[in-house]
């Protein structure tokens, strides 16, 4: 009997989904063989190689699977992870499922390029679809399974109920015989994330806000009508057994990275996760934050149990643009006192994600950024980012409806090539304003401020931005050499830190 299942992640090595999946899939007695398609560079992206689509197809020859399955989380690598399911189809006659974030929400979409999509959480259902697969019954009454009927007629089915107790999906796979890593045009065997110094997790499922530019709330909506909670958390015990199962899988661990959407705030669980994380764990870890979940009280208790970053994200100085175009709806008191909540409990390290210079935006709306960044307690880190429209996202029929771009001209920046959506996301912004320099100008001083010491100079030169703009651009090359060195020496010192 066949119980071989090929699993592919794109660009991720950890691809916490795809593990999961393959738990799901052992737990009901299938050998799922998991291809981490290249690695995720954030600096340098790199396109899928024929060879590598073709080392992928050596894989799964050798596996004969009942199905292969994709995880297509978004966009961003669309045209890549079409090149491997394009492999599939024509060399193998075997089902291809998409899953994952895009899948979910654009599954007509999807269905153009595979055969079956199953929408939303997917271990239950992956199970059901491989056991019918497998024994030759009938799949198509599968929850959250869509496809074509002999007719070409879109079918989409109930996602059904949650699962609201989420330790009974057990955690992802950690290690084992039947994972490669993909890239540079080789095939590493093994599981890549037992090389690795940092090791990734979700600690709940579900968030509660429902930013526009972001897919959580869209996700969320999936489920409207179901019962059961959709934001919820793990028990701790379940929590601390991975972790324990990862520090002793992982040689080289140095840094849990939570991939929750937002880290739990529930004074319980924080007080029973704190004492036993750093009696039982004792590695640092980082999270990601909100300016309305976060307090002295449990900021305080994560510190004491090893919290070494918070990321959180602000995104716009301007309450404007954050409301009215990103439904992001906290106060600027309550963003600067965010702040100097993590700054009084002595987080190690504090990033504060923005995203500027794009067209729900003006200069003015800008300069505001400037403005609150001034005010933020020191010291932090900026992460600036472009806005990148994704499928499926609120904004994007904000833009829409408010004459920014056509549908077709959307379609083309959210199915652009892997670089020009890099690009438009981590590269050179484009300006939405009639003056390029005015932007790039505002943009640097914004840069320039998570630098406490020359803070001075940063105000004065802001004074006049368009008669100091080379001072200004020399100003901020400096200090970008300034920022990527003191990034690898604190690296270094963590890496080398050993859990002391």
């Amino acid at each position: 009997m066949n119980n071989k299942v090929v699993l592919i992640g794109f660009y991720n090595e950890k691809a916490l989904g795809v593990r999961y999946l393959a738990n799901a899939l052992t737990s009901h007695g299938f050998e799922p063989i998991i291809i981490f398609f290249k690695r995720f560079n954030s600096e340098v992206p790199e396109i899928a190689t024929e060879k590598e689509v073709d080392l992928a197809r050596q894989i799964i020859e050798k596996s004969q699977p009942i199905f292969v399955g994709l995880s297509v989380m978004s966009s961003l690598y669309l045209t890549e992870s079409d090149k491997v399911n394009e492999m599939v189809r024509k060399n193998f006659n075997v089902p291809v499922v998409w899953g994952g974030v895009y899948a979910t929400l654009e599954p007509q979409r999807a269905l153009e390029k595979c055969d079956i999509v199953s929408r939303g959480e997917g271990e239950g259902p992956i199970a059901e679809l491989a056991i019918a697969l497998r024994d030759g019954t009938d799949w198509k009454h599968i929850r959250g399974m869509c496809y074509l009927d002999e007719n070409g007629n879109f079918v989409q089915n109930d996602i059904g109920p949650i699962q609201e107790d989420i330790d009974l999906y057990g955690y992802p796979i950690i290690g084992g015989d039947n994972m490669y890593l993909i890239t540079d045009d080789k095939i590493i065997p093994g599981d890549p994330q037992l090389r690795a110094f940092s090791y990734e997790l979700s600690a709940s499922r579900g968030c509660p806000f429902q930013c526009t530019y972001c897919s959580a709330v869209n996700l969320r909506r999936v489920y409207t009508g179901q019962p059961g909670r959709y934001v919820r958390f793990r028990s701790v015990d379940s929590v601390i057994e991975e972790l324990k199962d990862a520090k002793a899988k992982i040689p080289r661990l140095r840094l849990v990275h939570f991939w929750d959407e937002i880290f739990s705030n529930q004074d319980g669980w924080v007080d029973e996760f704190s004492w036993r994380y750093k009696e039982e764990i004792g590695l640092p870890f980082r999270i990601w934050g909100h300016p309305l979940m976060t307090n002295d009280d449990i900021i305080s208790k994560l510190v004491d149990a090893g919290l070494h970053q918070v990321v959180m994200g602000i995104q716009s100085g301007s309450p404007t643009v954050r409301a009215e175009n990103f439904h992001r709806y906290e106060k600027q008191e309550q963003i600067i006192e965010a702040s100097r909540v993590l700054s009084r409990q002595k987080v190690p390290e504090v990033y504060y994600d923005l995203m500027i210079c794009h067209p729900f935006e003006t200069l003015d709306q800008l300069k505001e950024t400037f403005d609150l960044c001034l005010e933020l307690e020191p010291p932090f880190h900026l992460n600036i980012h472009g806005l990148n429209f994704l499928p499926a996202t609120d904004i994007v029929q904000m833009a829409i409806d408010r004459g920014m771009y056509t549908q077709e001209e959307l379609d083309s920046m959210m199915y652009s090539s892997l670089q020009e959506q890099y690009d438009r996301h981590w590269g050179p912004h484009a300006s939405s304003f009639a003056d390029a320099s005015a932007k790039n100008s505002w943009s640097d001083l914004i840069f320039l401020t998570q630098f406490p010491a020359i803070r001075k100079e940063v105000i004065a030169l802001s004074r006049d931005p368009d008669g100091n703009t080379k001072k200004i651009t020399a100003l901020k090359k400096r200090m970008e050499k300034k920022k990527r060195l003191d990034y690898y020496i604190e690296r270094i010192k963590l890496v080398l830190k050993i859990g002391s």
